[in-house]
């Protein structure tokens, strides 16, 4: 036998499958090697359907390795304080009667896919699958208060993937021919990634069927999980909910469309740190852009960060102008300090300032931005020294000592012009006389 063939084998056991239809037991699709359905249809809301009324919080929850072990805390809510404690809950809508809630992680871009991360808690099996089941007694509504993120290394991610669609490859075919014997009734069979052409006159189980994921399929499981693997962000992760509904004969097999939550982010990791601008060594530059900046933040990364400047109508909201701080890799100082330099702005011949604003703005993760602070642009100034500020001085002129014409001699000998007084022996030696206009 193949080693493939005795890994099914060894993974698909009797009990499993007596467990597949009953009550028990929840069949999870999210756990499926195709690709998990997305949020682009609106549920009908005449019908039944699953709402999140809390999302995880985003930040501050950190992923744990197997060796760290289990109770670290659960995953808190959007909502939660150090007062008043909450926790990720669904609910769901238009039903009235037992139902079963499923949840699962999955990556955080979309098309969403299993992720091989685990959820850990009270109600979580050992392939990180958490269910619950809930009615009329809890208002229809699933709070989760215990779930922890097991994080597996980067080395383990294609084995963790191709263990997990070998398994559930093998349970949906399981599935299809548990079904086929007699609940059959009611039960969309392509919503477990099953071919409906099969002949379902085969009743029974064969060994066939935990044979059915040869070498060639795993050749396909394993092609696959090296793709998923080197696109994975390990980082960040979503919750994925399912609600099943019970059909007539009390099995969980109606599924309700999955919801997903918004994206959590580990806080050990670059990207999970918010963003924010601690101070700046200058408020305001010239128009003409190119002042230096000195910027304190939280910790960034160096390639993927960048310094946005703006201008929003107050009105529509809009960008009317927006320029980048000019700054390479390198200006990044240890994730927390960025020297950059200022953009020109739009009008450099404003007469007077004009106030703009500037945050950090990530280049991934949906251009994530932190908190706007103020800049100002000052006009140019072209008297850099000055000069025109300061009191201008007269310079005399030769016709201001000949405007008033001789004034007579004056006392002590001398003779004056226009008001200023010359010795008598200076007049004398004939270089200057007011007696004698032909000298002038």
């Amino acid at each position: 036998m193949a080693q493939s063939e005795q890994q099914v084998g060894s993974a698909l056991t009797e009990s499993m499958l007596n467990e597949i239809i009953q009550p028990g037991y929840l069949p999870d699709i999210s756990a499926l090697h195709v690709p998990l359905g997305t949020n682009a249809e609106e549920p009908s809301y005449t019908e039944p359907y699953l709402e999140i009324l809390e999302q995880p919080k985003p930040r501050g929850f950190r992923f744990r390795y197997p060796c760290e072990g289990p109770s670290h805390g659960g995953l808190p809510g959007q909502f939660s304080t150090s007062k008043s404690k909450s926790y990720p809950s669904v609910q769901v809508n238009n039903y009235q009667g037992p139902c079963r809630i499923v949840v699962t992680l999955v990556t955080k871009d979309e098309p969403y896919m299993l992720h091989a991360h685990s959820l850990t808690g009270k109600n979580a099996n050992e392939e990180g699958v958490v269910t619950v089941q809930v009615g009329p007694d809890q208002h229809m509504t699933a709070s989760f208060p215990n779930l922890g993120i097991q994080h597996v290394t980067k080395k383990n991610v294609v084995k963790v993937l191709m263990d997990r669609f070998i398994k559930w490859q093998t349970l949906q075919n399981a599935t299809f021919a548990k079904l086929s014997e007699g609940i059959k009734d009611g039960v969309d069979l392509s919503l477990f990634g099953v071919n409906t052409a099969i002949n379902s006159n085969k009743l029974g189980f064969d060994k066939s069927v935990a044979l059915s994921v040869a070498n060639e399929e795993v050749a396909k499981s394993r092609e696959y999980a090296e793709q998923q693997a080197a696109a994975m962000d390990l980082s960040a992760v979503r919750l994925c909910f399912q609600a099943y509904l019970p059909d007539q004969d009390g099995n969980f097999t109606r599924p309700l469309k999955p919801v997903y939550s918004d994206a959590v982010l580990d806080s050990k990791a670059p990207s999970a740190s918010q963003l924010k601008i601690c101070r700046m060594d200058k408020n305001s530059g010239c128009v003409t852009g190119g002042d230096e900046i000195y910027l304190l933040c939280d910790k960034v990364q160096k390639d993927d960060i960048e310094i946005h400047f703006y201008e929003m109508d107050d009105i529509t909201g809009k960008y009317t102008w927006e320029d980048l701080g000019k700054f390479s890799p390198c200006d990044v100082h240890r994730q927390f300090a960025i020297v950059f330099k200022t953009p020109p702005y739009w009008n450099i011949a404003i007469e007077r300032p004009a106030n703009v604003l500037v945050e950090l703005r990530r280049k991934k993760n949906g251009g994530e931005t932190s908190e706007p602070v103020q800049f100002t642009y000052q006009p140019q100034l072209f008297d850099k020294e000055a000069i025109g500020a300061k009191r201008r001085k007269t310079v005399p002129h030769f016709t201001d000592f000949l405007s008033g014409g001789s004034s007579g001699a004056t006392g002590g000998g001398g003779s004056s012009v226009s008001g200023f007084n010359f010795p008598a022996d200076f007049l004398q030696q004939g270089v200057f006389s007011t007696q004698n206009p032909s000298n002038m």
